[in-house]
């Protein structure tokens, strides 16, 4: 069904220019939208897959060895670098990389630069962090929470079938619900369970939620982080520090809508903070979405610079990209998944 609702991007006003706001972050307005009515609700696998593309899910694995790090990341590493390790694959190099795993001989006969990639053989599990504020599912609209869902439903099963334990956390305005469960598909419909039960509401302190996870993170090897980051900025930085301590390779999947990097919005439109609720009163003109879409241009610029500062893999996960192609050639072509 089509309905009239509040879709979601968080707001702040900076000054007045005319009849308009100066927009400096995310914001909320009111659009048609189609709401999925039953696909957040199953819950086999097969509801979210179909057989080809479990298929194609079996043959890959997690890569388990931090890669791309900060200098200061690189210190007490090496004594991982020899036993245990098996050649998986190569990805591009992006600056701030760990240039021991630079390929050379690649490199001296073709004149570019690729990394290394390494199965590490470890007993570790996969902590799979979803984000479950109000942003995730603004006015109730689900298809960006239920492509984050897919997400972590595809990770899981990877995982699971790579021999690893895997803890599922909801990433809430509080302590929210958490699972492990074991190292086969077995608990594929119990991991389906819990994700269809999650709901989105609220705010998050990210900050806070990556230190409640870190006191009790025993045996996490592999941290990914599944979230919208809006309202991040400041504590992105702290919450993958906590993230990442013990040496866990973390991987950001940054979800987002198209509404969100490109709103279609004109003329007076009443804008709402889905996490606080707070209101104002906007009147859209051509000059406010360039100026909109700059900022979030800078916004997305800014999440990956300090993902990559910190070590973390950064996946740009919009949810306009078809999910094949993020799960199979986005991932792999990071370094995530070989």
């Amino acid at each position: 069904m089509r309905t009239s609702m509040w879709g979601v991007i968080r707001y702040l006003p900076a000054g007045r220019q005319g009849s308009s706001f100066v927009i400096d972050s995310i914001f909320e307005f009111r659009h048609s939208s189609f709401i999925l009515p039953s696909a957040v609700s199953h819950r086999n696998i097969h509801d979210y897959f179909d057989d080809e593309f479990l298929a194609r899910l079996r043959g890959l694995h997690l890569i388990a060895k931090r890669l791309a790090a900060s200098p200061a990341g690189n210190r007490g590493r090496s004594r991982a670098l020899g036993d245990g390790l098996e050649f998986a694959d190569h990805r591009a190099y992006s600056p701030g990389d760990d240039v021991r795993f630079i390929d050379w001989p690649y490199y001296a006969r073709m004149e570019k630069l690729l990394l290394r990639l390494f199965h590490e053989h470890s007993e570790s599990d996969v902590a799979i962090l979803l984000d479950t504020s109000g942003s995730m599912a603004p006015g109730g609209e689900g298809r960006k929470f239920h492509h984050a869902r897919r997400i972590a439903a595809v990770m899981a099963y990877v995982a699971m079938g790579s021999g690893r334990r895997v803890v599922l956390q909801q990433f809430g305005p509080e302590e929210g619900g958490s699972m492990r469960c074991g190292r086969d598909h077995t608990r594929i419909p119990a991991v389906l369970s819990f994700l269809t039960d999650l709901s989105p509401g609220g705010g998050t302190d990210l900050r806070q939620c990556a230190r409640r996870f870190d006191a009790r993170a025993h045996g996490v090897g592999v941290v990914l982080l599944i979230s919208d980051l809006l309202d991040s900025d400041e504590s992105l930085s702290d919450a993958l520090s906590l993230l990442g301590r013990k040496r866990r390779q973390v991987v950001v999947f940054h979800v987002y809508s198209p509404d969100e990097s490109d709103p279609p919005l004109g003329g007076a439109v009443r804008v709402r903070d889905a996490e606080t609720g707070r209101e104002i009163s906007l009147h859209v003109t051509a000059q406010l979405r360039r100026s909109y879409r700059r900022r979030w241009r800078n916004f997305c610029d800014r999440v990956e610079k300090t993902s990559r500062l910190h070590g973390a893999i950064y996946v740009s996960a919009g949810s306009d990209l078809p999910f094949e192609k993020l799960i199979l050639q986005t991932l792999r072509r990071s370094g995530v998944l070989t």
